[in-house]
């Protein structure tokens, strides 16, 4: 990270900043393109390592791409405002953003889809007991990042 000042390492702050984010976009290289998608997304944090979930239709182009798993990256971003000045180069933007990699593979076991689902409408919602409809569970894919790097930046007022 080139501004280091800027750098937030602090866990409940990085979780903060997490919970505050509406969704991720998702970086996924299509052969020469890179494909970028919103998703909603729920996570969990274990001992200073993350899992993101997210789910869609089991078809379309981001299921296609994922579906064999990917190497992908994703960013979010909130506090967004801009910062005027009495010149261009002084106009900047205040910001709290995450950044970051990982893989992400298709959850196929019921259960693990039910656990995933969970953390995505407790994220949504703030309720993580929910009941699934079995039909569902098996039309819907969900799918995790591990995720293999995340910084959170925050450019403050």
């Amino acid at each position: 990270m080139r501004r280091k000042e800027r750098e937030v390492t602090d866990i409940a702050e990085i979780k903060d900043v997490l919970d505050r984010c509406f969704a991720v976009h998702l970086g996924i290289v299509d052969e020469k393109r890179v494909y970028v998608v919103p998703v909603n997304f729920g996570y969990e944090e274990i001992e200073g390592k993350y899992v993101f979930y997210f789910h869609g239709a089991k078809a379309g182009r981001k299921y296609e791409l994922l579906k064999n798993g990917a190497n992908i990256g994703f960013e979010s971003c909130v506090d967004e405002k801009l910062m005027t000045a009495d010149s261009a180069c002084g106009y900047s933007a205040f910001y709290s953003s995450i950044i970051g990699e990982g893989y992400a593979s298709e959850i196929l076991k019921i259960e693990e889809k039910k656990k995933a689902l969970n953390k995505i409408m407790f994220k949504s919602t703030g309720n993580g007991d929910w009941n699934f409809p079995s039909i569902m569970l098996l039309k819907v894919a969900v799918f995790k990042i591990e995720v293999s790097s995340l910084s959170c930046k925050k450019h403050r007022q």
